[in-house]
């Protein structure tokens, strides 16, 4: 065989081999798995199909400052209070329509229709509204309490598969909780703290819930004696007040009628024989704060810097 016709049989083997190759390559991308469009997840209520990754949230389970730590910004929310978006997330939920509040069980289903949401999440307090809201885009309703805000938050990090990054936001916090309760316990050891809830009938002394356990769980300060630190809260009337002598107390009035027992309150020698008001260390909450600051990471965080703040520069 002449050099010339080597070359050419070389040149032709070369190009058939490399168009073959080629041609597998395209038949291997034109076959390769697409991502699916949707899945299965389990939730209260049993199973449904949802958006792989949903784009348009209606979150009405008060979960927007979770939702946005993870990178899901809602397209409606109930994190709201008095018909507002939550002042303390108002700015990172703009353009985001507000549809109700989360503690509450009934919703703006005409509102949420307009969001045109393909997913919806609601919390465990809404379950009557299932049926309405699942008819208008597929509908999780979570099986954590609000006021378990950590197991909420990993509940919502596994509805989108982000276990991971929970638990690492969860992981900061709990440094920063530490900090923080090293430099309270240097300055106050063991003096002790209160948090009183004014009502229009009874009073409440909470124990292990919302603003309250900011203080005793996430900030270690020593609840005064009688507190309920094991449950919720407990009811009790005026001459009740007598047997809590902290040395620091912190008070949310829930205003209406419970402003005039406030007032009659403050008149009572049970008020003015109270070891904290004596002493000048009481420390109001607003309404505002104490129903919508203390149940979500945002809020916790901030209230975390903001009462630590505050009882240092008191020292």
């Amino acid at each position: 065989m002449k050099k010339g016709t080597r070359i050419v049989l070389a040149c032709l083997v070369a190009v058939v081999t490399a168009v073959s190759v080629g041609c597998g390559n395209s038949q291997t991308a034109s076959e390769a798995p697409k991502k699916p469009e949707t899945r299965v997840v389990k939730h209260l209520m049993g199973e449904v199909t949802i958006p792989a990754e949903p784009k348009r949230i209606a979150d009405v389970s008060g979960a927007a400052e979770e939702l946005l730590i993870l990178g899901h910004k809602p397209v409606a929310t109930a994190n709201t209070y008095k018909t507002k978006i939550m002042s303390h997330v108002a700015d990172k939920l703009t353009d985001v329509k507000p549809v109700g509040w989360m503690w509450d069980d009934s919703i703006n289903l005409e509102a949420v229709v307009e969001t045109k949401p393909d997913l919806i999440i609601m919390n465990n307090r809404q379950q009557k509204m299932y049926e309405q809201l699942s008819k208008i885009a597929p509908t999780v309703v979570l099986e954590t309490d609000m006021d378990k805000w950590r197991d909420k938050f990993k509940e919502i990090g596994s509805l989108f598969g982000q276990e991971e990054d929970v638990n690492k936001w969860l992981a900061g916090y709990d440094e920063k909780t530490k900090g923080m309760r090293e430099q309270l316990k240097q300055a106050y050891g063991d003096e002790t703290f209160m948090f009183l809830a004014v009502t229009p009938k009874l009073f409440r002394v909470y124990g292990n819930y919302g603003y309250a356990d900011v203080l005793f769980s996430d900030l270690g300060l020593r609840p005064a004696a009688g507190t309920p630190v094991d449950k919720t809260m407990e009811m009790i009337e005026l001459e009740g007040l007598t047997n809590f002598q902290p040395d620091h107390m912190f008070l949310v009035n829930f205003g209406g009628k419970a402003d005039d027992v406030y007032a009659e309150l403050k008149k009572s020698p049970v008020w003015k024989s109270n070891k904290a008001v004596q002493q000048g260390n009481l420390y109001e909450v607003t309404n505002e704060t104490f129903n919508i600051k203390a149940f979500g990471p945002i809020g916790k965080e901030m209230l975390l810097e903001e009462i630590g703040s505050m009882l240092l520069k008191k020292q």
